[in-house]
């Protein structure tokens, strides 16, 4: 596959994030050894990764995730992103706000035959905190004190 059809295909998937149509369409997107790194240092496998993904979107209400910008490179696609959506529910650690935010972040993905294998997902979780109210707005710089 080209650059633009690996491309394409992670702008759909990222794109599909909370729908009823990627709850049944995993297999189009990821690789049967598909593997999600996140920058906590958490590692899932397949499975693992679309039942957290289900419940993630569950307690999120107006999903949308738009692909704003990408680039290619021999079997890697990194894009970039903005996500909007309503908590609705509760998230581990996190209690229902009912509360909408608006962050950007970007994945990382790496394809074989057109499907991702691995994905490093990032976004600015400490701002979509902030905007559910969960984190102060405010930063004081450790020489501000």
């Amino acid at each position: 596959m080209n650059k633009e059809q690996l491309k394409q295909i992670s702008k759909e998937w990222h794109e599909a994030f909370g729908t009823d149509e990627l709850k049944h369409n995993y297999d189009k997107y990821l690789h049967e050894n598909f593997k999600a790194d996140f920058f906590g240092g958490q590692q899932v496998n397949k499975a693992d990764y679309i039942r957290q993904d289900q419940e993630f979107a569950k307690a999120l209400g107006h999903n949308k995730i738009r692909v704003t910008e990408q680039v290619a490179e021999d079997n890697k696609v990194v894009s970039l992103m903005t996500w909007t959506a309503t908590q609705i529910a509760d998230l581990p650690g996190m209690p229902n706000t009912n509360k909408s935010f608006t962050v950007k972040g970007f994945a990382i993905d790496y394809f074989e035959n057109g499907k991702v294998t691995k994905h490093f997902p990032l976004f600015d979780q400490f701002e979509m905190m902030k905007q559910l109210g969960m984190a102060p707005n405010k930063i004081v710089a450790h020489g501000n004190l």
